[in-house]
């Protein structure tokens, strides 16, 4: 009864689904039966990689091409931390240039964006629910070509990519690989032209100023990326469980634990969603301040509508209002799915299996029972801070930004005159057909993952079909979710058809669906398949270590404990990326030797 309201506390905070039928069970299924279908994204050829822009020398502005920066009234600005105005006339080239030649070449610990780029969970791959939507970037790659004409010290080294977000939230965000995420929900609710230009010009803001090379930036980067891996391993750990159950041998002891994590499963996928769902850079208030007032900047320097004086800043208001609301809405979410992964975790780690657990099982029927008994003192009492580590709303308060803002533009640009917001850009990208496709195809995979969470995985296998789910023509996502409906359907035929599909397929390519696939082929023993997934997936995001921790479970499943003790030792040799060594230890708790946290993670929240 506990894990039932568990799970519609769950489906009700992320949506709901009806009921339709169940997934083909063949693993190379023949073409789906028609079901009314929500209009699918059309095949458009993705839009090449911008130019590789050279960084010769140190530019530097030239004489007089920049106003002279004014002071802003104390008074007037508030909390808002930009004292002179215009920002970027205040700007030091000479670290302009260190910063960028680290976002370029570094390597390493203390590397800045490239150490994060070069990290794959800090990347687009990483990211849930990511869309190339070629018609949509051909609006908006000119704004953020004009910016990079606007700005006069090193360049990026090309113009980022834009991918969108199959969610509603109002957001978009930088990421350290030269990315820029928008969500589908910010394009819905933009009414003017002003909202979507300047969430752009600051989110390339915070990559022109070199922000994810900064200290703080890195250090914040490495606590969120720890909080994911702990919401990923735990799902893991659940996945494994399940798959314990047919094991004559240990069936007395794990029939009980088994029937509570196929329930309690979906609730671990639920969270790992929710969290990817608020993962943002550590910005701290001050680079937030930057962004935003060279965001003003590159917009008044590039021509771009800002609107007139009167209006803009009221409209940027409710921009920052709907933004935070946005983002209260999806910390709640997760605060639900995490508190619901909590109740879960604590029936197990209450569970009178300690017998069990001191078998060790066998292969992953061990990994997944005894992680589940040894973590689950560790994960509940840390697990309620998850979302905590992952950073949060830095911005100041609406109204204190739109004040600051608005004392920024008066002492910078008091005579600007910029063109008038007429909505052209924000009308073309709605008026395109594929919009309606996107947000369409947005709404029903929503539906359809909620079903999944709620555990209606025929609902959703169906719902997902209706997106093409099993072609590889379908987004990454949608494949993805079909397959864990099917892997946890206990059909691992039609789940391993889905997962190639993504894997194969022309969507963007995401890291949780080779650790779910390896994972499963591991549980159902085909080690073949297992080693050619994780040669691909280290070969594909050019980051072997993160994969240190599935060659340990692929070679305790194989019964290999003297393979998997030498990638255990090779782990801990890893420096400077502490989730790494923790999923090893995870993976490998005998080998941790840490009583006082059998899970093997040094949490990024204490204990």
């Amino acid at each position: 009864m506990r894990h039932s309201m568990i799970l519609a506390a769950v489906a009700i905070a992320l949506g709901t689904a009806p009921t339709i039928d169940a997934a083909p069970k063949k693993k190379r299924a023949a073409a789906p039966a028609k079901v009314a279908a929500a209009p699918v994204e059309p095949v458009v050829a993705s839009l090449p990689d911008a130019p590789y822009v050279p960084l010769t020398g140190c530019p530097v502005p030239a004489a007089g091409s920049l106003l002279a920066a004014k002071k802003v009234d104390k008074k007037a600005r508030g909390k808002f931390s930009i004292d002179k105005a215009p920002f970027i006339s205040t700007l030091d080239a000479g670290d302009l240039c260190v910063s960028g030649n680290k976002m370029r070449s570094g390597v390493g610990d203390t590397a800045g964006s490239m150490g994060l780029s070069a990290q794959v969970m800090n990347t687009r791959s990483a990211r849930m629910d990511l869309v190339d939507i070629p018609a949509f970037e051909r609006e908006l790659r000119p704004v953020l070509e004009a910016f990079a004409k606007a700005w006069p010290y090193a360049p990026l080294e090309r113009t980022p990519k834009l991918l969108f977000r199959a969610d509603e939230a109002y957001q978009a965000q930088a990421l350290p690989d030269n990315t820029i995420v928008v969500s589908m929900g910010l394009l819905e609710a933009a009414q003017s032209d002003s909202e979507v230009l300047f969430v752009l010009a600051h989110e390339y803001s915070h990559l022109l100023l070199g922000h994810f090379a900064k200290a703080e930036t890195i250090a914040g980067a490495r606590g969120a990326t720890q909080a994911v891996s702990v919401a990923w391993s735990a799902g893991s750990a659940f996945t494994a469980m399940k798959r314990s159950g047919g094991n004559v041998s240990l069936a007395t002891m794990q029939s009980g634990m088994d029937a509570g994590a196929r329930r309690a499963a979906p609730v671990a996928e639920a969270l790992r969603f929710a969290v990817d769902d608020i993962f943002a850079t550590s910005w701290n208030r001050d680079q937030e301040n930057e962004a935003d007032a060279l965001a003003v900047d590159l917009l008044i320097r590039s021509n771009m509508t800002i609107d007139s004086y009167a209006n803009v800043f009221e409209r940027l208001q409710k921009a920052f209002e709907a933004q935070k609301a946005s983002y209260d809405k999806r910390k709640a979410a997760a605060d639900a799915a995490q508190a619901s992964m909590g109740e879960a975790m604590k029936g197990f780690a209450s569970s009178n299996v300690a017998g069990f657990a001191a078998t060790g099982g066998a292969g992953m029927q061990g990994f997944g029972s005894g992680l589940l008994k040894t973590a689950g003192g560790a994960l509940v009492s840390n697990l309620g801070n998850i979302t905590r580590s992952m950073g949060g709303d830095t911005h100041l308060p609406p109204e204190e930004r739109r004040k600051g803002l608005a004392a920024y533009f008066q002492a910078g640009y008091p005579t600007a005159d910029p063109p008038i917001d007429t909505g052209a850009l924000i009308g073309r990208i709605k008026g395109k057909p594929d919009f309606a496709r996107a947000v369409a195809m947005r709404n029903a995979y929503m539906k359809a993952r909620a079903s999944y969470f709620a555990q209606d995985y025929a609902g959703a296998s169906a719902q997902l079909r209706a997106l093409g789910a099993g072609s590889r023509t379908a987004p990454t996502f949608v494949n993805y979710v079909a397959g864990l409906a099917a892997r946890d359907q206990g059909n691992v035929a039609q789940a391993g058809s889905f997962f190639q599909a993504a894997r194969t397929g022309t969507g963007v390519q995401n890291l949780q669906l080779y650790e779910s696939y390896t994972e499963m082929e591991i549980g159902a023993g085909d080690m073949s398949d297992s080693n050619a997934l994780i040669a691909e997936g280290k070969a594909r995001f050019k980051d072997p270590d993160h994969f240190k921790s599935i060659e340990i479970k692929r070679d305790i499943a194989a019964g290999d404990m003297a393979g998997a003790q030498v990638v255990y030792n090779a782990c801990m040799t890893v420096k400077g990326r502490d989730y790494i060594t923790e999923r090893c230890k995870a993976a490998m708790p005998q080998a941790a030797q840490q009583p006082s946290n059998p899970l093997g993670f040094k949490l990024p929240f204490g204990g």
